[in-house]
């Protein structure tokens, strides 16, 4: 039977012959038509008497079969184009009944072959259509049969047997148009439903890769998120950032900022696919006024995030935009906090255009954790800071209350004495000269607390560097005349320690460098501040003049008691070893973990 492609009935239905029943049914309606012909190859064996005509009508059949099975593709398309065509099988099937026999013809199964076809093609209005256009050419070919016998019949047949044996046959065409159409329909059916559920079950695959691809990327924002809580400073979150865009979640490169004013952004740092973290910008400080109408001022005004292909300059500097080095499309968000500006995040892709805002979901996510990480990072740094000044501010107030104060109190109260002694006894200049000199240490004492007090409120506060330099300065201050070789050595480590013990370790440093200014006459003179197993370790040295152990007591009156106290309030050990003419060495030891000390 002819395969058809796509076929319109008047009713309007539309067959497609590529769906998948389509190309089941195909091959056994061929082999129903080849089978078809098999009783009149029989009924030639069986009567000669109607061999002969009965034998060409089965050549010209098997060869017109032939031809349709060999050539089914391009009937296709030609019957896509005039479907009436099919009248031919028909009418041919007619031909072959009028000229065997009628209703005891052999060629009756072959004719009902082009039914099957219509029946399973055109469902049910098909089949009835082709029957309907089959039952006048049948019942003109039965006539025929009766009135111009061409060949002998098989068997002779009553006319009452004639009518009823044709209209058993027409009612089976009928049958058959009917039953095979339902059957078309319900599998035409069976295909639709399975279509729409493989469209469902595509539709659900797509959006499971889709949630799957969004669930990897929370879980790469999530422990970005992490990572970014756990970093305790501006530089290691930058770092994180980066290394999650590029590393994690696959962007071509990243760079990133944080504002330092209104209109200025510091501390770039730029990471890229196959490269580094850089920070190497050479002009740091960017001030955002240079970026006007360039995608990075668009985005830090509107707080919105901008996405740009690559011939926009990011920035609208010539060197920053050369820096980032961007040659794909980009993304440009801001980092806000409650209002306050943080910075820019700067994303390059891997994509030619910009890309579309629903694809921004995963590093809106990452922008929200980053502003919220950073600028919470930011509040506390700024809150320890004032904290910090305020706590230095309370200590050196105490300072100067306690030890400054009572220092110039008692030297004015001594220098009251000897001007009232020198009016009364002008004569006794040795009484004063005595008073004087008890007085001379008092002056020296409020000196070194004060400057102590300077040092702690100096811009960028008590460091390891400002302490050497300090130390240095306070030596040379008090052996005015004087020449003497003074080692300092402070541990960089000084740098991490606690404010309030380092404040405690330059005031013991200085009271030490008192001593040996006033009391030593020595030529050279050593202070370290060393970290080791767990606590810190302070040597003060000198060659100078030393003392008796003996008379240590009087001694530590003169200024080591000062650091002895000082040092037992820490929870230290202070120790000292000496001999005369062997100068004197200070050995203090104070656990690292105490930071809970006072003046």
């Amino acid at each position: 039977m002819f395969i058809l492609r796509m076929f319109t009935l008047p009713g309007g239905t539309m067959i497609d012959d590529a769906n998948q029943e389509g190309h089941q049914v195909i091959p056994v309606l061929l082999l129903f038509r080849w089978a078809s012909l098999a009783p009149a190859l029989i009924v030639g064996l069986l009567s000669p008497a109607a061999a002969p005509l009965t034998g060409w009508v089965l050549l010209a059949l098997a060869a017109i079969t032939a031809v349709i099975s060999l050539r089914h593709h391009s009937l296709n398309r030609r019957l896509q184009q005039t479907p009436w065509l099919l009248v031919i099988d028909l009418a041919l099937s007619a031909i072959a009944i009028a000229l065997t026999g009628g209703v005891v013809s052999a060629f009756y199964f072959h004719a009902l072959s082009p039914i099957l076809a219509a029946a399973f093609f055109f469902k049910i209005r098909g089949g009835l259509v082709t029957a309907l256009a089959f039952t006048p050419l049948y019942i003109s070919a039965v006539l025929f049969a009766q009135r111009q016998p061409i060949a002998q019949p098989i068997v002779a047949v009553p006319s009452s047997i004639e009518l009823y044996l044709g209209l058993t046959q027409l009612f089976t065409v009928y049958l058959i148009a009917v039953t095979f159409g339902y059957s078309a329909r319900l599998l035409e059916t069976l295909r639709r439903q399975t279509g729409r559920l493989v469209k469902a079950s595509q539709h659900l695959a797509q959006s499971n890769m889709e949630l799957e691809h969004m669930n990897q990327q929370l879980r790469l924002v999530q422990s970005l998120t992490l990572s970014l809580q756990s970093a305790v400073e501006p530089v290691e979150m930058q770092k994180v950032l980066l290394n999650g865009l590029v590393k994690e979640m696959g962007y071509r490169s990243a760079a990133v900022a944080l504002s330092d004013s209104e209109a200025a952004l510091v501390s770039w740092m730029r990471r890229q696919r196959n490269d580094e973290i850089q920070n190497a910008f050479q002009d740091d400080a960017f001030d955002l006024r240079r970026a006007k109408e360039s995608p990075l001022e668009q985005a830090v005004r509107t707080r919105r995030f901008v996405p740009a292909d690559a011939q926009t300059p990011p920035t609208g500097d010539r060197m920053l935009d050369q820096w980032l080095g961007f040659e794909r499309a980009y993304v440009v968000a801001p980092l806000h906090l409650r209002g306050n500006w943080i910075g820019v995040l700067l994303v390059e892709t891997d994509e030619a255009e910009a890309p579309v805002e629903s694809k921004l979901t995963p590093l809106a996510l990452i922008v929200n954790h980053a502003s919220v990480a950073l600028g919470s990072l930011r509040l506390c740094i700024e809150r320890t800071q004032r904290l910090a000044t305020e706590e230095v501010r309370n200590r050196i107030a105490a300072d100067i209350h306690d030890s400054v104060s009572q220092h110039l109190f008692g030297l004015a109260y001594g220098l009251n004495a000897c001007n009232q002694l020198l009016e009364q006894q002008p004569e006794a200049t040795a009484q004063v000269k005595a008073q004087l000199a008890d007085l001379e240490p008092l002056a020296f004492a409020a000196l070194h607390q004060m400057r102590s007090a300077i040092l702690g409120l100096a811009p960028g506060g008590l460091d390891s560097r400002r302490l050497v330099a300090g130390l240095r300065k306070h030596m040379a201050s008090l052996c005015i005349g004087r020449t003497i070789t003074f080692d300092v050595q402070v541990t960089p480590a000084f740098d991490r320690w606690p404010l309030s013990l380092r404040h405690e370790l330059l005031l013991i440093a200085q009271e030490g460098v008192a001593n040996i200014a006033r009391h030593a006459s020595a030529c050279y003179a050593r202070l370290a501040i060393e970290e080791r197993n767990g606590g810190v370790v302070v040597h003060i040295e000198d060659d100078g003049v030393g003392f008796d152990p003996a008379q240590a007591a009087i001694v530590d009156g003169v200024g080591l008691d000062g650091i002895r106290r000082r040092v037992e309030r820490l929870g230290g050990h202070f120790d000292h070893e000496t001999q005369p003419g062997e100068g004197v060495r200070l050995h203090i030891e104070i656990p690292l973990q105490h930071t809970g000390v006072s003046a």
